[in-house]
C-alpha cells in the first residue's frame, strides 16, 4: 500500500502540457511525482537561504499534503479546476503545485519553465502560482497580459513585490496574493491580498503561530507543518486582527555612523523614483563604518541622485551611485546580498 493514505488511486491529471512530454519538465514532473506517491515517507529538497545557509533537508510527505489543504482551503480552489505549472520542480514552491494539484484533484497545465509561462496557452487556469519576474514579464505580452487576467486565483511568491508591479496590477478583478514562507514551512504559511484593497498585510493560516523574538524577528510554529519554534531573519510587526507586516531582514541592516539602515525598506522608498533594476548595499568607510550605496544597471542622472536626496533622511541617502552590467540573483531569483556587497566593494574601488 502507498506510504500516501487517502490519495492511494489519485494520479495526475494533466490538462496540457507545452511544447511535448518529451522535454525535461515533463520527465522532471514524472519523476517527483513517482518519488512523491512511492512508499519513502519522505523526500529531499534544499532550502533558498531565508533562514540560514542554504541546505538540504528532509521533508515529510504528510506534511506537504497538509500544508497543501490549508492553501487550498484558504483560498477556497473547487476540485477539478486547472492550476498552472510553471516554474523549476527544483523550487519547494513548484513541488507544492503538484502537490497542491493531487491532494485537491486539479488538473495540472505545465508549461515550460520561462519568464513567460503562459506562453503557448489559449486559456488561462483557473489558479496559478508564478513569480514576481513571471507576473512582470507576462504584462508586457499582450497574449500572456490577457490571461493573466483571467487567472481566477493567482499567488506571486518566490521574491518581494515592488511598488512598480503592485501598481499595475492593483486594479485587476481577479484574487492576487503575496506569499509568505520558505521551503522550511513547506511553502507559505501566510497570504497578503494585492489588488482591490488600500492596504492589506499578511493572514496567517488557521493552526499557524507566530511570536516576535527579542530581536524582533519572526518565530513560526505549526504542527500541522511539522514547523516548532522557526527562527527567521524577518524583522516583524503585529497587527490587532493577527496578521502582520515583514519590516525587512535582521542581516540585511547597514550600520552608517550609529545610524541603522533597513536596506528594504530604503529600496521600498527609492522605487518610487527608479523603475529600472536596481538594489542597494554598502561599502566600508572608515569615518561612518559603512557607506550606503545604490547599485544600478543604468545610469542614475544628477538629477534624479537630488530627487532622491531631497525626498530622502539625510542618514539614508545613497552616497554613492554604482554602475553594474547585471545585479546578482539567488537561485531563486532574490537579490544576492553577499554578492552584492562583493560587487559593491568592487566597484567602489575601481570608480
Amino acid at each position: 500500500m502507498s506510504f500516501i493514505k487517502g490519495i492511494e488511486q489519485q494520479s495526475l491529471t494533466i490538462e496540457a502540457l507545452y511544447p511535448d512530454i518529451n522535454t525535461p519538465v515533463y520527465q522532471d514532473l514524472i519523476e517527483f511525482y513517482n518519488d512523491f506517491k512511492s512508499d519513502e515517507a519522505v523526500l529531499y529538497a534544499y532550502t533558498s537561504g531565508s533562514t540560514g545557509i542554504p541546505k538540504k533537508i528532509a521533508i515529510d510527505k504528510k506534511y506537504m499534503m497538509e500544508s497543501a489543504i490549508m492553501t487550498l482551503s484558504f483560498l477556497k480552489i473547487p476540485s477539478g479546476v486547472t492550476t498552472l505549472l510553471g516554474m523549476p520542480l527544483r523550487f519547494i514552491g513548484a513541488k507544492m503545485v503538484v502537490v497542491r494539484a493531487l491532494v485537491g484533484s486539479l488538473k495540472l497545465v505545465v508549461t515550460e519553465p520561462s519568464s513567460h509561462p503562459l506562453e503557448g496557452l489559449d486559456k488561462a487556469p483557473y489558479f496559478a502560482a508564478m513569480t514576481p519576474h513571471q507576473v512582470a514579464s507576462s504584462l508586457d505580452n499582450e497574449h500572456d497580459y490577457e490571461l493573466l487576467r483571467k487567472i481566477k486565483v493567482l499567488i506571486i511568491g518566490g521574491g518581494p513585490v515592488n511598488s512598480d508591479l503592485l501598481q499595475r496590477i492593483k486594479d485587476f478583478e481577479n484574487e492576487i496574493y503575496s506569499t509568505y514562507g520558505m521551503t522550511e514551512t513547506l511553502s507559505h504559511i501566510a497570504l497578503k491580498k494585492l489588488n482591490r484593497v488600500s492596504k492589506s498585510s499578511y493572514v496567517p493560516f488557521e493552526g499557524v503561530v507566530l511570536e516576535k523574538t527579542e530581536s524582533g524577528t519572526l518565530k513560526i510554529s505549526c504542527s500541522r507543518i511539522g514547523v516548532s519554534d522557526l527562527k527567521t531573519n524577518d524583522l516583524v510587526s503585529f497587527n490587532a486582527d493577527g496578521s502582520f507586516d515583514i519590516e525587512g531582514r535582521l542581516d540585511n541592516v547597514i550600520n552608517s555612523g550609529g545610524i541603522k539602515i533597513q536596506i528594504e525598506k530604503l529600496e521600498c522608498k527609492i522605487q518610487e523614483f527608479i523603475k529600472t533594476p536596481f538594489n542597494v548595499s554598502f561599502v566600508p568607510d572608515d569615518l561612518l563604518g559603512q557607506k550606503c550605496v545604490l547599485i544600478s544597471t543604468y545610469e542614475i542622472s544628477e538629477n534624479l541622485q537630488e530627487k532622491i536626496h531631497s525626498a530622502l533622511p539625510k542618514y539614508e541617502a545613497p552616497k554613492v551611485y554604482l554602475k553594474a552590467e547585471k545585479l546578482p540573483v539567488t537561485l531563486s531569483g532574490k537579490p544576492d546580498r553577499k554578492a552584492l556587497a562583493a560587487l559593491a566593494f568592487d566597484l567602489y574601488k575601481n570608480n
